[in-house]
């Protein structure tokens, strides 16, 4: 009786499971890139961000804005422009290209479904961090750390908040240049993930 009573519960966990999985929101994510891109750092942005997100309890759709046919509708899209170039040319950064690395729109307070990523910026970054054999995947590297800064965008932007976490987390107000690129998992916390609950 015992066995049959858990296997009956397992059976209806998993039916819930299925059945939250079938309910998702999808949240569609139209890239626009401004400059030159990495086909690596385009792939390796959408493993980190599909990894971050899941997490969020959304379904997410990312692909390039020219991707989306003119006639197709969305039930939760956010547009994204990725400005500067989205490709390690150089390894040696500038320290003068200070700033934030990405920013959402609004106005009169109300955040927009819109975000800008400074990918000239994130390079900067990414290549004041790497050492030794990671310069040889250093695209991979920046689609990492623009999955991350991009992550922290849609945190503003599904949370509908301006403020930021003071932990660790994703949405704290800045992020190392290690941390951007490190093998090291970064996620949101539980208020972050509550905050931006559908």
């Amino acid at each position: 009786m015992r066995s049959m009573l858990t296997a009956t519960l397992a059976l209806s966990l998993c039916s819930v499971a299925a059945l939250r999985a079938d309910s998702l929101p999808n949240l569609t994510v139209l890239l626009s890139v401004e400059g030159k891109t990495s086909p690596a750092a385009l792939s390796e942005l959408k493993n980190e961000l599909n990894d971050i997100m899941k997490e969020t309890g959304r379904k997410l759709d990312l692909r390039l804005r020219n991707q989306a046919a003119p006639s197709e509708t969305f039930e939760d899209v956010v547009i994204v422009k990725l400005k500067g170039m989205c490709k390690m040319e150089r390894l040696i950064p500038f320290m003068d290209e200070r700033g934030p690395l990405a920013w959402t729109h609004s106005t009169n307070g109300e955040i927009l479904p819109f975000a800008e990523v400074a990918c000239d910026r994130v390079a900067n970054a990414v290549a004041s961090a790497l050492w030794g054999e990671e310069r040889k995947q250093a695209d991979k590297f920046l689609g990492r750390a623009i999955g991350r800064v991009l992550a922290h965008e849609l945190y503003h932007i599904l949370g509908k908040t301006h403020e930021h976490n003071e932990d660790g987390s994703l949405a704290k107000e800045s992020i190392s240049a290690k941390q951007l690129i490190s093998d090291k998992r970064i996620t949101f916390d539980v208020r972050d993930l509550n905050r931006m609950a559908p």
